[in-house]
């Protein structure tokens, strides 16, 4: 914790330690005004401060610290309405498999489940493989076959050396159960056949999103939603983090504002840490507060 606090206090002076200063000076400003006016309203007011002049000084130390430190504290999470919605977006930096909602998790075209090559056991994709079907790829393939065949998308055969061999269109989403809740895999990259290199872009990932939400809509009874930063991982969309969020974002709030479909009352995009000095969450969410 105290770690965690003093890098959200380091990233917050490098990106508005002046701004936090004004801040500071402001709150400071404010104060003095109030002890002026009131030493001059009360005479016991002025005795009092008389009496007590360095502790009245160092309080507004306090107060000037204190200003700039809640000025410039990064936060681990952020959340705000998208307009006209019910629906409240939640950015924060925490686990992904650890939330209690339904998980949205991208895929490449061959909704591969063998950990190693293709699917990195790192990655939000090996990771589900490893945590919700114990790593076993028959127990991946067991649900996830089924599901692809009654998908509604149709595959394409490919002269890929080893299985699975069909690759289905990108924005292909299938829903599986998980315990108590629902994943859905989408199919946002697609993968060169010799080296196992996923490949994806901006229209490709605009497509996937849009083709999964409203899958969400159809299967997802509006239960909680969470994702992690699609995109930012092995599929190789060519986005720094913080546009790549501003974009996701950006796809969940057209998708609840141009559409009849609806998202849940509450979607949660999951941010691994290791982004948290890339990522201004509080810009973002400040941005769509002021829309």
């Amino acid at each position: 914790m105290a770690n965690r606090f003093l890098r959200s206090i380091g990233l917050g002076l490098k990106r508005r330690g002046w701004a936090g200063v004004r801040a500071g000076l402001a709150a400071l400003g404010a104060a003095w005004t109030v002890t002026e006016v009131l030493s001059i309203a009360s005479m016991s007011t002025q005795r009092l401060l008389e009496r007590h002049g360095s502790e009245y000084l160092w309080l507004m130390a306090f107060l000037f610290a204190i200003a700039v430190l809640t000025y410039i504290y990064e936060p681990r999470e952020v959340d705000f309405k998208i307009p006209t919605t019910n629906t409240k977006v939640h950015l924060k930096f925490a686990d992904l498999f650890s939330q209690r909602a339904d998980l949205v998790i991208g895929v490449n075209e061959f909704f591969d489940g063998e950990l190693g090559v293709p699917g990195a056991k790192n990655s939000v994709h090996g990771q589900l493989i490893v945590r919700n079907f114990g790593g076993s790829s028959l127990s991946f393939r067991a649900q996830v076959d089924p599901a692809l065949a009654t998908c509604g998308s149709q595959p394409k055969s490919t002269e890929r050396a080893f299985a699975p061999s069909d690759a289905y269109p990108v924005g292909t989403t299938v829903c599986l159960s998980s315990g108590d809740r629902k994943l859905f895999l989408t199919a946002i990259a697609t993968t060169d056949l010799y080296t196992s290199k996923a490949r994806s872009d901006v229209p490709m990932l605009w497509a996937a999103m849009r083709s999964c939400l409203q899958k969400v809509h159809e299967c997802g009874n509006g239960d909680p939603l969470a994702m992690p930063l699609i995109g930012n991982g092995q599929s190789g969309v060519n986005l720094k983090p913080q546009h790549l969020l501003r974009l996701l974002v950006l796809i969940l709030v057209d998708f609840a504002t141009s559409s009849e479909s609806r998202l849940p009352k509450t979607v949660v995009i999951a941010l691994h840490d290791s982004c948290f000095d890339e990522l201004d969450i509080r810009e973002i969410a400040r941005d769509w507060k002021n829309a």
